[in-house]
C-alpha cells in the first residue's frame, strides 16, 4: 500500500510541477521555486491615504487572510482580517483523501510546512502531524496547523467577512454540494472564483452565489464565456499592462458586456485608486487596509 501510494504522490507531484512551472524551462524551475517560497516583505498601508472616499464603490478583500501580517490561509491569517474589519477573505481549498476540506493555495505542503505532502493524497489526520514553518510572523504561532474549510466559514462568520473560495484545478467536482453544506451551516454570504470555465458552470448548478472567472488577462473569449453564466462576472490580474493600460480598456469592456469585475492582487494605493474609478468593486490585497 506504501509503494502504490507513494508511486501515486510522485505522479501527482509530476503533474503538479507541470501545473505551477509551466513554461519554464527545466534549468530555472529550481530556482523559480526559491524564490517562490521567498517572504514578499509587505507594507501595510490603509486606504484613508488614498485619494478615495467613501462615495467611492468599493471592497476589500483580505488574499489568502490577512497574510501581510500572519501566515497565508491560516486560522490567524483570518482572525487577524476578521479584526482589522475587512469586508471580505478570500481562501484556496483541497479535499483531503478522507473528505475534509482544507484551505491550502498550493496542492502540495513544501513551501508552507515542515514536510512534504500532497494534500489530496493525505488523510486530513496526517496533515495535522505537519506545522507551519514559513508565512509573516509564523514565530508566533506555535506548532500551528492546517486551517479547515469549516473554520475559514466560522470565522468568516464571527466577523461578518463575505467568503471568497477559490476552486481549485478542476478537482473533486462531485463534493462541490459539501461546499455549500458547510456555507450553509454558518450562514455566511460567499462568492466562488475559479480559473476553470468548468468549475464555475458546475458551480452554478448548486447555488445562486456570485461566481467569477479568474483570468491573467482578460479576453473576448473570457467575457463571452462569463455571459452565458448567471450572476457571473470576471476576476482579472491587476499586475498586469494589457488589464489596465489604455485607461483600463479591457476592464471597461467587461463592464460594457453587463459583467461585475474583480481583481486581484492589489497592493498599490495608487493602482486601486486606478480600479475603482473605472469601475472595479472588489479588490483582493494583501496589505491594504481600511
Amino acid at each position: 500500500m506504501f509503494i502504490k501510494n507513494a508511486a501515486k504522490a510522485a505522479a501527482s507531484a509530476a503533474l503538479i510541477g507541470t501545473a505551477v512551472y509551466g513554461g519554464i524551462k527545466a534549468g530555472e524551475k529550481l530556482e523559480w521555486f526559491r524564490n517562490y517560497c521567498k517572504l514578499i516583505p509587505y507594507e501595510v498601508k490603509s486606504v484613508k491615504d488614498s485619494t478615495l472616499t467613501d462615495e467611492d464603490d468599493f471592497v476589500l478583500t483580505a488574499h489568502r487572510g490577512f497574510r501581510a501580517v500572519a501566515p497565508e490561509n491560516t486560522l490567524p491569517a483570518y482572525e487577524e482580517a476578521g479584526k482589522a474589519g475587512y469586508w471580505g477573505a478570500e481562501c484556496d481549498t483541497y479535499r483531503t483523501r478522507d473528505g475534509v476540506w482544507v484551505v491550502h493555495h498550493d496542492p502540495i505542503t513544501t513551501r508552507m510546512m515542515d514536510k512534504t505532502r500532497v494534500i489530496e493524497l493525505s488523510s486530513y489526520d496526517e496533515l495535522l502531524k505537519l506545522n507551519y514553518t514559513n508565512g509573516h510572523n509564523v514565530d508566533k504561532y506555535n506548532e500551528l496547523k492546517i486551517c479547515t474549510l469549516e473554520d475559514f466559514f466560522k470565522t468568516c462568520a464571527k466577523y461578518g467577512m463575505t467568503c471568497t473560495v477559490e476552486l481549485k484545478y478542476n478537482r473533486n467536482r462531485q463534493y462541490y454540494q459539501e461546499i455549500i453544506d458547510l456555507q450553509n451551516k454558518y450562514g455566511v454570504e460567499a462568492t466562488y472564483i475559479a480559473f476553470s470555465f468548468e468549475d464555475i458552470v458546475d458551480f452554478r448548478k448548486i447555488t445562486d452565489a456570485p461566481l467569477f472567472l479568474l483570468v491573467d488577462e482578460i479576453t473576448d473569449d473570457a467575457i463571452a464565456k462569463a455571459k452565458t453564466v448567471e450572476n457571473c462576472g470576471i476576476s482579472y490580474n491587476c499586475n498586469l499592462e494589457h488589464n489596465t493600460g489604455n485607461d483600463c480598456a479591457w476592464i471597461r469592456k467587461v463592464h460594457e458586456a453587463g459583467l461585475p469585475t474583480a481583481t486581484w492582487t492589489c497592493d498599490s494605493l495608487e493602482l486601486m485608486e486606478k480600479l475603482v474609478r473605472c469601475g472595479t468593486k472588489y479588490i483582493t490585497t494583501n496589505c491594504i487596509t481600511y
